[in-house]
């Protein structure tokens, strides 16, 4: 029996690997798609009625290439036949409550008895300590009580919290995971050992906490309207709302010049730089909407046909983009027959590995397929020789070079350092773009790092960086098609140097295609992968044929860009950094180097995969409110006496249990709520109701009283996470927040890494650039003389 057809032949990154799948959840589920993918064996654990994921229709992607056995952990016999397969696994993912955890006696120390070799990685909702432990793990209830619908209070001018649609800790908890197995594997293949890893939905939110934790920040939201017009929003004659990107001086003129605008005002005005005046910013919007509105969608795209600085796209709703020209190119979008609904499209593989074989799967199983029977063909033997690991960081001794600006190519090394790696960011001599965009805005994208500022356009330079990648372990770049080779950083140069590099290029469309050469920003995935379109509601954006005064234009364009948030970088990121860690572990166990890619297009369409799929006969996808409370009467939000709780309890146990703990067992007897069918018929009413009872309580005492008796129900208007976080001593305890004593801004307190491992590695601060410049030159050979005459002739700089 082969279990999944890319692994027939050794086909396939993972081929030989073994993977156990325990728990019910979006992110495991996820990482489990991403093992099998790369040809891991992959073996789902369902309880014997059927994992409840499988009325989601993504189901049938994201248990793709994988195999189902049925066990009741409530059974003795249940219980031996996980620990049978977990005995012979070589990684077990586990996705349920501590608590069950410990009830079923499925710790990582019962468990690597008999297979010492087992990496296994616990993913829970707020960790393995602290009074939340236990809390139902769901991605809304991480964004509620981590301040993430506090935070989309802007878009009711900070009345009441809004439901955040896109589910963006999911993704990143099922990322994180990756992150953490792949370099547990890498380090087996050195000692032979497994280990006991960690991550949280609430590590993952730490994830797309941008500015709220730095130094000095109080947390107060921006409710005005100051347009940042580098990423104007506009409405064209037929009705379609676009997404620009114009965030640099070349792209923003070439925009102004297309559509035939003085805008009046420089680049840095337009960002707001200066203290440019917000009457100003506004006049300019109501400017480009006017002129926007004068031709169609076809007319502007012939107008900016052939253009490499315009950085457009429409506000795609989820899932569409798999119609996108760029995806069908790139085989992100793809066709698998399954045998239920027949012909589908969803995603490909989330990481692409150059000259690997081609991708090949099998449809999701039906439940139950292993049918008791074990893992396929003979295991592959434990690797390592039995060498001490590194003291600090499952990712010790790595050296990683980052070849980044802005957000997303910096921060997926940044993840990396925070595992124990040694990264070395190469920068232009004026340092990242991002460093100034604000004194310490850039500071979670360069903590932890080295930083050698230098000209990649002179020989001398290239040099300098080609020095380096020979003894490198890693590479990662983000530049547009054309520019590593310009700069002597394209992988066929450097593979010449290293043949063992890992090398990864994190680009926005994808390295060809229609759309390879376009510049893409956070907004453009947001726009592309619907994440923007599902935060706006189901009354947004308003339909083509509707007529807006142009007051109403501005308001909705405002309304747009509130919604079109900074998570589609960090989705990038941490999608990055788990196929770097993947590249690490393969050039480790094969002794030779790769070239991998991933997109920021793809990596948030897998952060919106729930949608990613498609096939006759689809149910409608789940879209929130036009008042953005949530998805339904149970998950959603509700107001209490005196503030805003999110509640979440949309499974039958869990609706029983909402019940009893709110004296309302009426409701689960009554007819028109007592099966989910029922209560999708009369969801109105049920909210009307939830809605009475709510909102007689305090909203603390809600927490407090339902938590303790298994429901998620948590405060959702109580500040930003660090707010919260920052407080807690379980979260100290547990390294999800920690203290930098020396930096070049001096001591601070930040998030800690996204995967708690048994030897974490010292966090890092911060560093000004080419900070490190004459230390790393000294390193690879420079004498001080010839390190100063890099200096003077400009080839080189220093903080």
């Amino acid at each position: 029996m082969v279990a999944n057809p890319a692994a027939e032949g050794g086909q396939g990154v993972a081929a030989g690997l073994r993977v156990l799948e325990l728990g019910s959840s979006v992110s495991l589920a996820v990482a489990g798609m991403v093992l099998a993918d790369n040809a891991a064996e992959v073996i789902r654990i369902e309880p014997p009625g059927g994992d409840p994921l499988r009325a989601r229709p993504a189901f049938r992607m994201w248990s793709r290439g994988k195999q189902s056995e049925l066990a009741d952990l409530g059974d003795p016999a249940g219980r031996r036949r996980v620990r049978e397969l977990a005995a012979e696994a070589d990684v077990a993912l586990l996705g349920l409550k501590p608590a069950s955890v410990e009830r079923f006696g499925l710790e990582y120390e019962s468990l690597a008895e008999s297979n010492p070799g087992l990496v296994y990685c616990a993913l829970s909702g707020f960790g393995s300590r602290g009074p939340y432990r236990d809390v139902p793990v769901y991605d809304g209830v991480m964004a509620a009580k981590g301040g993430r619908m506090y935070e989309f209070s802007v878009l009711f001018g900070g009345e009441r919290p809004a439901f955040a649609a896109a589910p963006v800790v999911a993704h990143g908890a099922a990322m994180l995971a990756l992150q953490g197995v792949f370099a547990a594997l890498r380090e087996r293949e050195r000692t032979g050992r497994g280990q006991r890893l960690e991550t949280s939905l609430a590590q993952a939110l730490s994830v797309y906490d941008m500015t709220h934790w730095l130094p000095g920040m109080t947390g107060e939201l921006r409710h005005g309207d100051s347009p940042f017009v580098p990423y104007s929003i506009a409405r064209t004659a037929d009705g379609v709302w676009l997404q620009f990107a114009q965030n640099g001086p070349a792209l923003f003129e070439t925009f102004f010049r297309l559509i035939d605008l003085d805008p009046g005002l420089s680049y840095r005005e337009s960002m707001g730089a200066g203290g440019t005046d917000p009457d100003k910013l506004r006049e300019l919007r109501a400017r480009i909407l006017e002129r926007m509105a004068q031709k169609t969608w076809a007319e502007w795209q012939a107008v900016f046909e052939g253009e490499r600085n315009i950085a457009v796209e429409p506000f795609w709703a989820p899932g569409e983009a798999l119609d996108h020209p760029q995806f069908l190119h790139m085989g992100d979008s793809r066709e698998l027959t399954d045998p239920e609904v027949g012909p589908t499209r969803q995603l490909g593989p989330l990481i692409d590995l150059k000259g690997s074989p081609a991708f090949q799967t099998s449809p999701a199983p039906a439940p139950g397929s292993l049918a008791g029977r074990g893992w396929s063909g003979e295991r592959r033997p434990t690797p390592g020789s039995g060498g001490e690991p590194a003291p600090q960081g499952i990712l010790g001794g790595v050296t990683v070079l980052e070849f980044g600006m802005w957000i997303a190519t910096p921060f997926s090394s940044t993840q990396l350092a925070d595992l124990g790696a040694r990264v070395i960011k190469i920068e232009p001599l004026e340092g990242d773009p991002m460093r100034h965009s604000g004194r310490l805005t850039a500071l979670k994208m360069i903590q932890g790092k080295q930083s050698v500022a230098v000209d990649l356009k002179r020989d001398e330079g290239r040099e300098i960086v080609h020095r380096l990648v020979a003894r490198a372990d890693a590479l990662v770049h983000g530049y547009r098609p054309g520019a590593p080779e310009r700069l002597g950083i394209d992988y066929p140069t450097l593979r010449e140097i290293n043949p063992r590099l890992v090398y990864l290029y994190n680009g926005s469309y994808g390295s060809s295609g229609p759309r390879a050469w376009a510049a893409a920003f956070h907004v453009t995935g947001g726009a592309v992968c619907g994440g923007a379109h599902a935060q706006a509601g189901r009354a947004m954006p308003p339909p083509p044929d509707a007529e807006l005064t142009p007051d109403e234009a501005a308001r909705t364009a405002h309304y747009l860009e509130r919604c079109n948030e900074a998570n589609p970088d960090f989705n990038s990121a941490v999608a990055a950094a788990a196929a770097l860690t993947l590249g690490l572990y393969v050039a480790e166990r094969r002794g030779e180097g790769l070239a991998m890619e991933t997109r920021m297009m793809l990596s948030n369409a897998y952060m919106m995969s729930a949608d990613f799929i498609d096939y006759a006969g689809r149910p409608p996808q789940e879209q929130p409110d036009a008042e953005l409370l949530g998805l339904g009467p149970l998950y959603r939000l509700y107001p209490a006496r005196d503030g805003w709780v999110f509640l979440a309890a949309p499974s039958q146990r869990a609706f029983e249990r909402l019940c009893g703990a709110l004296a309302r067992q009426d409701l689960a007897r009554d007819p028109r709520f007592r099966e989910p069918q029922a209560r999708g018929r009369n969801a109105g009413e049920l909210a009307k109701q939830l809605a009475e009872t709510l909102a007689a309580r305090e909203a603390d005492a809600l927490e407090r009283e339902l938590t303790s008796r298994g429901v998620a129900c948590v405060r959702a208007d109580r500040g930003a996470y660090p707010q919260w976080l920052f407080e807690q001593e379980w979260a100290r305890e547990l390294g999800y927040v920690v203290d930098v004593e020396e930096s070049a801004f001096g001591p601070y307190r930040r998030y800690g890494a996204g995967v708690s491992c048994e030897r974490p590695a010292r966090p890092g601060g911060g560093y000004r650039a080419g900070e490190h410049t004459r230390e790393i030159l000294g390193e690879i050979g420079y004498a001080p003389g010839a390190v100063e005459a890099l200096l003077e002739r400009g080839v080189v700089a220093e903080a």
